[in-house]
């Protein structure tokens, strides 16, 4: 019996720990499965029901411009089949090409990181980013060992997490409230951190981001970010959530967890074919 998508769409809406990458993986498994499993006959309803898990995924995380780049390559594998079995096909193929090319520019991006980490003794990260996780990876198999500054990141507490996979890896992970990791700053070597989104001006990370980087930045410190292509944000879904006009928060359950940080304030951008953007 195949993987139900229904049981992986909820496991996927609920994860509000993951970064954008390992939630990426979780849709293309999702549209694999639901296009394995859907039993429609007809091309109208199956372009319907599409759209509908489409916008499931989107609506789950909003913030994060993966799942609009697979969406895009499904409509596209539909537009080009020709019958609803061949579409099935079609959908199932699209969403495993879409991972492999993901983590094909995963890879290459986090061996990019991993050569500036290369020099560096300490560094501070925010957020769990599973790229980020990657490059020091590549770094602790060349038996290089780093002091990683990991913030807790609330509100969800990400950090933790991180700082756990970062000590699975045989680094020194120091977990330390939002606030308190900022004392690290004049000490660091380099910040290293993931994107969820990113467009012309800018990126869009866990809320903090900017704090950490105009802080390293006032201290003389490098702050970096490492994303692939499939992270930017796609125009036609028009201005990115952070951007959005919004109040000052009252609650914890109003603070946005992300929020907009201009390449002004950053040293590079490190995609698969190398920096991007930088000073």
């Amino acid at each position: 019996m195949g993987v139900d998508w229904r049981e992986l769409l909820r496991a996927y809406q609920a994860d509000h720990v993951s970064g954008a990458m390992a939630l990426a993986h979780q849709a293309a498994r999702i549209l694999e499965a639901w296009a394995q499993a859907i039993p429609v006959e007809r091309m109208e309803e199956l372009r319907s029901e599409l759209e509908a898990l489409l916008t499931t995924l989107h609506a789950a995380h909003p913030d994060m411009a993966p799942p609009l780049h697979l969406g895009a390559a499904a409509r596209q594998a539909l537009a080009e089949a020709l019958d609803p079995l061949a579409a099935r096909a079609a959908l199932s193929a699209a969403a495993r090409a879409f991972w492999e090319r993901l983590e094909a520019h995963e890879e290459a991006a986090a061996r990019h990181a991993a050569a500036l980490l290369r020099g560096a003794r300490t560094i501070m990260t925010h957020s769990r980013s599973g790229t980020v996780l990657r490059a020091l990876y590549f770094v602790a198999q060349e038996s290089h060992r780093l002091e990683v500054i990991c913030p807790l990141a609330e509100p969800g507490g990400e950090g933790r997490r991180m700082a756990e996979d970062v000590a699975a890896q045989g680094h020194s992970a120091v977990l330390l409230p939002d606030l308190v990791a900022l004392q690290w700053l004049p000490e660091v070597d380099l910040v290293l951190v993931g994107a969820d989104a990113w467009e012309a001006e800018g990126i869009v990370n866990k809320v903090g981001t900017r704090a950490i980087a105009r802080l390293a930045r006032a201290f003389g410190r490098p702050c970096w970010v490492v994303t692939v292509s499939e992270k930017r944000w796609l125009p036609e879904a028009g201005l990115h959530p952070a951007r959005r006009p919004a109040p000052p928060p009252r609650s914890a359950e109003q603070a946005r967890w992300f929020e907009f940080v201009p390449y002004a304030e950053l040293t590079g951008l490190i995609r698969e074919d190398g920096i991007a953007l930088g000073k």
